[in-house]
């Protein structure tokens, strides 16, 4: 079954109603299937929501999200079969919600402005869990420039005091290529793909949540970084 992805639409939706359509058990644990679902599951460097469902009295913990096809499974602390049918309300943990969406929309930022400065470096991953953020990139063409981080400092402190604007858009897979050029990746072509960009900078496939904007930001700092191979890898923080 598909579970309908209500945070596409607004990282700032905190509750919502949902149905129960089903429960299970995997590796994993015991979770909760929904018809709809603001929680994100954990995925694309980001870590996923926890919160409560509500339903018949009961507040379920959710501690854990992931995706299994198109499916989003609640991970919780036990079986709940015997609400499978009923009407339910959710409740995301909102200073989780915006914390992660301030640090998936930082790696975007950081690695956007390393691309633009330093031609050599393409981003290749991005890890946005709190304490541990980094964005790794690698090298376009065997030249493994060392980067300043005076000037990256610079570029994101004047990127967030433009306030530039977050784009996010959906599109079919025959539009990809034509609004993402650069992308080195496959992505399924049997479903809408979502998008998004920060001011001039290039559109890139993402899934995650981000803030509405770059003043959320402030206090983005990058801690370290190293080079090895024709790999570089930047750590980040926010403050």
């Amino acid at each position: 079954m598909t579970t309908y992805l209500i945070y596409f639409e607004d990282t700032y939706k905190f509750e919502d109603d949902a149905f129960i359509e089903a429960t299970g058990k995997d590796e994993n644990g015991d979770f909760i299937i929904l018809n709809q679902t603001l929680f994100y599951p954990q995925g694309g460097g980001q870590p996923s929501d926890f919160g409560t469902i509500e339903v018949g009295g009961v507040a379920i913990p959710i501690y854990k999200v992931k995706c299994n096809a198109n499916e989003v499974r609640h991970y919780t602390d036990q079986r709940y079969s015997h609400f499978v049918g009923q009407n339910a309300k959710c409740y995301l943990d909102q200073n989780t919600r915006i914390l992660h969406a301030r640090l998936h929309t930082a790696g975007h930022l950081l690695s956007n402005i390393i691309e633009n400065l330093y031609s050599c470096w393409k981003g290749a991953k991005g890890h946005h869990f709190p304490g541990e953020c980094y964005v790794e990139f690698t090298s376009k063409n065997d030249q493994f420039e060392s980067i300043s981080l005076d000037l990256v400092k610079q570029e994101i402190e004047k990127c967030i005091e433009a306030n530039s604007l977050i784009t996010i858009d959906q599109i079919s897979s025959d539009a990809l290529q034509e609004r993402c050029p650069g992308i080195t990746y496959s992505i399924p072509s049997n479903q809408p793909i979502r998008i998004m960009c920060i001011g001039d900078f290039p559109f890139s496939p993402c899934g995650g949540t981000h803030v509405k904007s770059l003043k959320e930001l402030k206090g983005l700092e990058i801690s370290k970084y190293k080079i090895k191979g024709n790999r570089m890898k930047v750590h980040y923080q926010l403050n």
